[in-house]
């Protein structure tokens, strides 16, 4: 869809609008980051805006930014902490945004409403509608993209968020890359990625703006966008997915938080305890004791079960719950004990959210048969796996032998399965299990890792999972 001459204009109208009031359009963005919300750059800010201005100015051609996406107000953070005032002029280096429509052109009362809509208008933004598969919408996203090309191709900046919304766990996930800046890299080939990883240090989820008073911390690069012979636009989109991935890793290193943060839960099927509520065909259960376990949605979902599926659906519904509240204690989310509706559970989309702050686990049902079920679910700091691609977590179940302690042997399990699952480490002799905050932890060589153990047991079964990424 070829932009119309009215198209052009407008945007030609917009660019000249922003550029008049760049400088402040830029004091507002600093003074409300600075003295509204009390958010603080890292100390060595100066150091780094040396470093990737020092590539952009060897770079005489467009860019297309491209950063993580936790908050509504990224954007104005990316740019606070890229830009320094004294480049504010430097007109094609400004990029223009791609806000989703509804969630920013909506907001507040007729008042508020204008006044986002103005900001936004002054601020470079081209509106996306993410949403929708009419026509309508299909046409509104091609003029945004093209919209998008003629400004990269007049030698502009664009900022466009790879994951195309907000991380609903909190991590960028490189395995699960979006073809729209590859598309836009192979029709302006002369672009370059300004890759950036911004982050405040307490942000844990997906919120409108991060805590108040908060530290940022940033690491960024540029790389090449098209390469020669590259024609695939996901072959491009994973380089570069690949490239925010490193950097998100070397965030992490420099955090007090676990990066790394899984969990596992292993159910015994036959164990007689669990057939305590249910009906003597196992085809229903006590309408309150599944009301304290369930919330409305998961309940609708066992409801529409087939009767002979119901007892296994419930406990896997249980299971994943429980797989959950691991992963999230490992990143400081406790949920209270008996708080089961705290965490609700898609088993059709293989998504477990914490239903306080939003954030969406992935989840992985693994060696199950008549006799167990056996669930690992990943928050952040890795890919969970699926049936074509090898995932970061590592995972094993045992049957515990007669007499013996099902803790005691889930804990043997855990040193020997890790043990084996490394080259350098060798043997499960050099390896201690200790606790940190109640969850098992891994030392070796004296030092506690990351790695994000998991143990449990069930009637007749143990088993552990552990993180490697």
């Amino acid at each position: 869809m070829a932009l119309t001459p009215e198209d052009l204009a407008a945007l030609r109208r917009q660019w000249r609008l922003s550029r008049a009031v760049a400088v402040p359009l830029s004091l507002f963005v600093a003074a409300t980051a600075r003295l509204r919300f009390w958010y603080r750059l890292p100390g060595d800010i100066g150091r780094i805006r040396a470093e990737i201005w020092e590539k952009l100015d060897r770079h005489d051609g467009p860019v297309i930014w491209a950063a993580n996406h936790l908050t509504l107000i990224d954007s104005f953070l990316v740019y606070w902490a890229v830009f320094p005032m004294s480049r504010v002029l430097e007109d094609r280096r400004l990029p223009w945004s791609t806000p989703e429509y509804t969630n920013y052109y909506k907001l507040g009362g007729p008042l508020k409403s204008a006044f986002i809509r103005a900001l936004l208008y002054a601020c470079r933004c081209i509106p996306f509608l993410r949403g929708g598969e009419d026509a309508q919408s299909e046409a509104w996203r091609q003029k945004a993209f093209d919209k998008c090309v003629w400004i990269l191709r007049e030698g502009g900046s664009v900022f466009v968020y790879p994951e195309a919304g907000r991380s609903r766990s909190g991590w960028l996930e490189a395995k699960r890359p979006k073809d729209f800046l590859g598309k836009l890299a192979l029709e302006v080939p002369s672009a370059k990625f300004l890759c950036v990883y911004l982050r405040a240090e307490g942000q844990l989820a997906a919120t409108v703006r991060p805590p108040d008073g908060d530290r940022f911390r940033m690491v960024c690069d540029l790389i090449d966008g098209a390469l020669p012979g590259e024609t695939n636009p996901r072959q491009i989109s994973r380089r570069l997915f690949d490239r925010l991935a490193e950097l998100q890793l070397e965030w992490w290193k420099g955090s007090a938080l676990s990066r790394n943060c899984g969990g596992n839960d292993v159910v015994d099927l036959k164990a007689p305890l669990l057939r305590e509520h249910f009906t003597d065909d196992l085809a229903d259960a006590d309408c309150e004791w599944l009301e304290r376990h369930l919330t409305a949605k998961e309940l609708a979902s066992l409801r529409a079960r087939r009767p002979e599926d119901f007892f296994r659906a419930f406990w896997s519904f249980f299971c994943a719950k429980e797989a959950a509240h691991k992963a999230l204690a490992r990143a400081g989310l406790v949920v209270p004990h008996a708080a089961f509706r705290e965490i609700e559970v898609d088993l059709f989309r293989r998504k477990a959210a914490h239903v306080s702050s939003g954030l969406q686990l992935d989840l992985r049902f693994t060696d199950e048969d008549q006799d167990k079920l056996h669930c690992v679910c990943v928050l952040r700091g890795g890919f969970i796996g699926d049936s074509e691609s090898e995932g970061d977590v590592l995972w094993k179940v045992a049957e515990v032998p007669p007499g013996v302690s099902a803790g005691s042997f889930a804990r043997e399990l855990a040193l020997d399965f890790v043990a084996e699952s490394n080259d350098e480490i060798g043997r499960a002799s050099a390896l201690a299990l200790s606790e940190e905050g109640g969850l098992p932890t891994v030392l070796w060589r004296g030092e506690p890792r990351d790695w994000s153990l998991s143990l449990s047991h069930s009637g007749r079964f143990a088993a552990c999972s552990f993180m490697i990424s």
